[in-house]
């Protein structure tokens, strides 16, 4: 029984992975995955986008039929598999099954009941958000002994942000001014998870995980590098403060929320501003072990809502958009941030966030907290 969309019930094999490469909607695909189309560059069969895998200026990914794909500016491409692959994590078949649960293609694989992945769980009170199957595990990121911080100092272009040493030494933030890191002339962001080690007696301990660069300038290109090898889609940035804070946890029961959003210095300006319960994705794609994390840490810390402020663009609202269906999915009520409606009732009429905020480190703290004193945020 050929299927398009819905969960699938068996196990994708090779022949499986052939129907899907022969039946791609690639269009579908490209628009699925949140790629914003360059209408001036593209023609009807020959579609270029901002890349999706770090922020540029001019479109340097290219898909054409097939779903075969180029990014120019990281020098890799591939057929549609490989982009869900490269996007999300995982293994072909994952890739594979995303692809056909979302209807961009179909294959000879019975509809079922979904098919749930396990995954090692080492964080304390967080339990898997889905057991059994037999489909391969999600990626997982192993911790790391490295920790760039020590050769980290505080920079003017923190300051700026109106982040304190404060709190990027709560975060694991800083400058690197030297070194053979690829990082180096970056702000480093350590990436961290809260898991039981050989060394933690049985409790939760905080874990390096990666870290992180953002360019100073947002000229250079790419504005973000990660370390090879370090699977984003796993993790959320500041997962550790939600799981090993008494005030993070507190924060989650007192509001009955989680607060997500896109980047690094989102979570560090909220984190500035006094929130505890926020979490990053980072960029405005929640892949879906991102989502089934969110979900358990909701459960476990007894929130039932997630509040959404992804930036202001239109990528932004579209990844928000998306996000927000796959935690409906999951269960949870879904709040996300109106960058467009009246703030206030002034003597001139309706106040509105000016267009210049277009993301939540945009705003000042104060702004911030006035936000979260009326319950958007």
């Amino acid at each position: 029984m050929p299927t398009s969309a819905g969960h699938l019930r068996g196990r994708l094999g090779p022949e499986n992975l052939d129907e899907i490469r022969a039946s791609i909607n690639w269009q579908a695909l490209f628009t699925g995955l949140g790629l914003k189309k360059a209408e001036q560059k593209s023609k009807p069969n020959d579609w270029w986008a901002y890349s999706p895998f770090h922020e540029e200026k001019t479109p340097s990914f290219h898909m054409a039929a097939g779903g075969v794909w180029y990014d120019f500016s990281i020098g890799e491409g591939g057929g549609p598999i490989e982009l869900v692959q490269r996007l999300e994590g995982g293994n072909c078949y994952e890739a594979g099954r995303q692809i056909l649960e979302s209807g961009w293609a179909h294959a000879s694989i019975e509809l079922g009941k979904p098919v749930t992945y396990t995954r090692d769980s080492v964080r304390r009170g967080v339990t898997s958000a889905v057991t059994g199957g037999n489909d391969a595990e999600p990626p997982v990121n192993d911790p790391i002994r490295q920790d760039l911080l020590k050769l980290c100092e505080y920079h003017p272009a923190i300051e700026a942000r109106g982040i304190s040493e404060e709190t990027c030494a709560f975060l694991g933030i800083g400058y690197l001014p030297q070194g053979r890191s690829p990082l180096k002339g970056r702000i480093v962001f350590q990436v961290a998870d809260a898991r039981v080690t050989k060394k933690s007696s049985g409790e939760p301990n905080r874990v390096i995980l990666s870290h992180l660069g953002r360019a100073i300038s947002d000229e250079t290109d790419p504005k973000y590098l990660f370390y090879q090898g370090f699977h984003k889609s796993a993790e959320l940035h500041a997962q550790e403060i939600l799981l090993l804070h008494e005030d993070a946890a507190e924060q989650v029961r007192s509001t009955g929320a989680i607060l997500l959003t896109e980047g690094p210095f989102d979570v560090a300006k909220a984190v500035e501003a006094g929130f505890r319960n926020v979490v990053g994705s980072f960029g405005a794609a929640l892949s879906k072990a991102q989502a089934l994390k969110l979900a358990a840490m909701a459960r476990e810390l007894g929130a039932d809502r997630i509040r959404i402020a992804y930036d202001r663009d239109e990528a932004g609202q579209q990844g928000a958009a998306k996000a927000a269906e796959k935690l409906s999915a999951l269960g949870l009520e879904i709040e996300i941030f109106d960058w467009n409606t009246a703030m206030a009732r002034g003597p001139k009429g309706d106040v509105f966030i000016p267009t210049e905020v277009q993301d939540l480190a945009d705003f000042s703290l104060r702004q911030l907290q006035w936000l979260r004193d009326r319950g958007w945020l």
